[in-house]
């Protein structure tokens, strides 16, 4: 309470500060994204405050052309601070954020190669896929911290700059969370650094990234008594009774990429294409531990101790290779009436387990291209097929086409074919633990999906087909089983960004079917944001005063074994038809946004079942103040 009362007499003393001594930059000009609204002065000249900042994701290996995104620079989602509140990503969760998640609309994507263990951590563990290229003339940072009550942290730091041929980006994300109840405490942290150069005859050129990514969580397995939690029985939260008291996991991954590239240019300064090679070392160890445990959470199986409980699953692989495209890493599409963009090669994979053991080789052969037609079709395609040791005859195969209605709203009509024919993650072929152990030898999944989208500017409808075939999960008992050999998911999506003035409506809705017990998901999940933004002085200082709402009807949610880090299915227990909201009020007085976020305000008021998985009740109310600052140069 006292950093908070600190915090917000500092925010007081800041606001009146800014709008006096803040001086605006001298006006810069950058190159405008057709799409995005940027701040506009009353010279209808672009806000230094507000420089136009891009970026995009680089490949490690499949390499493609580049999509360039925006910096999101607007207001509303500012008080959004943790991924898990993003209007984009419903998901069930443990009832902390940081801690296990998985997504409520049904989706399969894999790329080709080994997978050891999909760990359920994907908004807050980096991968090289998320890291991010930024576009910039100088230099851009962006620092955020939020505050919560009871004894929550967030902090995060992005800086990215340019020079000359080199462009160099930092980012870090940290999390600090005491939790609600009993065992329950985070501690996650994110960092990784990139950087890209290309000498100036821009012949050669490099990127080189690492990402480390560290979880130290307290994994409480849930509460042991619910019905005591659904009445309310208990003085205080930390009194209600968990499965496990001491359980903790440790998740510790490295990931580093150096990728290189010559452009093969003659003396005529012709292009024959590019030639890029790429290099990746990957390791991951992972350690979920308890002592003095309630044996009936677990198996009733002792296989090393019967006191204490240390699992560990513990690789690295080395990844290389090699490929001819005509186009470079980092390059765009063109804006042309007609290209055509192929890229092949060869991946070849070194995997050497520890914990389950495994050593092997995976070699992989891919393509993929990029065709336009008359200015308005756009067809591309991808294929990989591996060979050798676990992922032999794996293969990954997908078209899609989408036609340009029109380009100044960005409105297209597409579709898309994806197939995936590959071996499950490892640790479900062969796993050693404390209470479980199997090695067991699976068919290949296979899995298509169908789809069909319009969109229009940020606004997206979509429909979605998945025929699974032989889909491995974890059943009640921790053990891996073999799903119905086809199940059938069924899903209608709809993405809406409203903007009418100072008022806003954001909505994102799945409504889904599955005919596999094996893969329940709700009928209806959805997010709803509305808010209405109010200008004073002039437009110097901007209110947001807004909630969100957040719903998905009642069903069979996974549980989830901290001991495996993976959801399980199970057909006992519903949850869901809870409605969850939170509200905030967000100050802007140029490039610094100050905001307040209630969250949870409902908690108690229509019941004690709020509960995203089953066994783990949802966050109760919480208060979070935060502040965010952009710096352009």
């Amino acid at each position: 309470m006292k950093i908070a009362r600190l915090l917000l007499i500092a925010l007081c003393f800041l606001v009146p500060v800014c709008l006096l001594a803040q001086e605006v930059d001298e006006e810069q000009s950058g190159h405008e994204h057709e799409f995005h609204k940027h701040e506009i002065d009353t010279a209808m000249a672009m806000s230094p405050d507000f420089m136009p900042v891009f970026y995009g994701t680089i490949e490690p290996h499949w390499i493609k052309p580049m999509t360039m995104f925006p910096v999101d620079t607007s207001m509303a989602q500012t008080h959004q601070f943790d991924p898990m509140l993003k209007n984009q990503n419903i998901c069930q969760n443990v009832g902390m954020y940081c801690q296990a998640h998985q997504f409520m609309n049904f989706d399969y994507e894999r790329n080709p190669g080994f997978s050891m263990i999909t760990l359920p951590y994907p908004l807050y563990m980096k991968t090289q896929n998320d890291v991010r290229f930024y576009d910039v003339k100088t230099s851009f940072t962006n620092l955020a911290f939020t505050y919560g009550i009871a004894n929550m942290y967030d902090f995060s730091a992005t800086h990215t700059q340019k020079y000359k041929g080199m462009t160099a980006a930092f980012d870090m994300q940290a999390f600090s969370n005491q939790g609600y109840f009993l065992n329950q405490e985070t501690h996650d942290m994110s960092i990784n650094a990139f950087i890209h150069y290309e000498i100036p005859s821009e012949i050669y050129g490099f990127t080189a990234s690492y990402i480390f990514n560290r979880l130290k969580l307290q994994d409480n397995g849930g509460l042991s008594n619910v019905d005591l939690f659904m009445n309310n029985k208990a003085q205080e939260l930390k009194g209600y009774p968990v499965h496990s008291a001491y359980g903790y996991s440790k998740i510790v991954t490295h990931d580093a990429l150096f990728q290189q590239y010559v452009n093969i240019i003659d003396k005529k300064k012709r292009y024959f294409g590019t030639i890029t090679h790429s290099f990746q070392f990957k390791q991951l160890k992972t350690d979920y531990i308890d002592y003095n445990f309630d044996s009936t959470f677990y198996q009733p199986h002792y296989y090393y101790s019967t006191d204490s409980t240390h699992d560990t699953i513990q690789y690295y692989s080395i990844i290389n290779s090699l490929q001819w495209s005509n186009y470079k890493p980092l390059d765009t599409l063109p804006d042309k009436k007609y290209f055509f963009r192929v890229a092949g090669g060869i991946m070849h994979e070194y995997v050497n387990a520890v914990t389950p053991r495994y050593v092997g080789n995976t070699f992989t052969l891919f393509a993929r291209l990029h065709l336009r037609l008359f200015g308005v079709m756009d067809v591309t395609s991808r294929i990989a097929y591996s060979f050798n040791d676990y992922n032999k005859n794996d293969v990954v195969a997908a078209v899609g086409a989408k036609w340009m209605i029109q380009k100044k709203y960005n409105h297209f009509l597409g579709a898309d074919v994806n197939f995936y024919r590959n071996s499950p993650d490892y640790i479900y072929s062969k796993y050693y633990g404390n209470h479980n152990m199997w090695s067991t030898v699976w068919p290949k999944q296979n899995t298509l999906k169908v789809g069909a989208y319009w969109s229009m500017l940020n606004y997206r409808v979509e429909f979605n087909y998945f025929m699974v075939n032989n889909f491995v999960r974890l059943d009640v008992n921790y053990m891996p089983f073999l799903t119905e050999r086809s199940a059938n998911v069924v899903q209608l999506h709809l993405f809406a960004p409203i903007r009418v003035k100072g008022f806003g409506f954001d909505i994102n809705t799945y409504i889904q079917y599955s005919s596999s017990k094996a893969l329940n998901v709700p009928l209806v999940a959805l997010k709803a944001s509305p808010y209405y933004i109010f200008n004073f002085l002039r437009g110097k200082l901007k209110m947001q005063i807004g909630v969100d709402l957040m719903y998905n009807t009642a069903y069979f949610a996974d549980g989830y074994d901290p001991v495996m880090h993976q959801f399980y299915v199970q057909n006992f227990t519903r949850v869901g038809n809870y409605a969850y909201l939170d509200a905030n009020i967000t100050l802007r007085i140029k490039r610094i946004t100050f905001f307040f976020r209630a969250g949870h305000v409902l908690s108690g008021i229509i019941g004690h079942n709020y509960f995203l998985t089953p066994y783990y009740p949802a966050m109760d109310r919480r208060f979070q103040i935060g502040i965010n600052w952009k710096f352009y140069d």
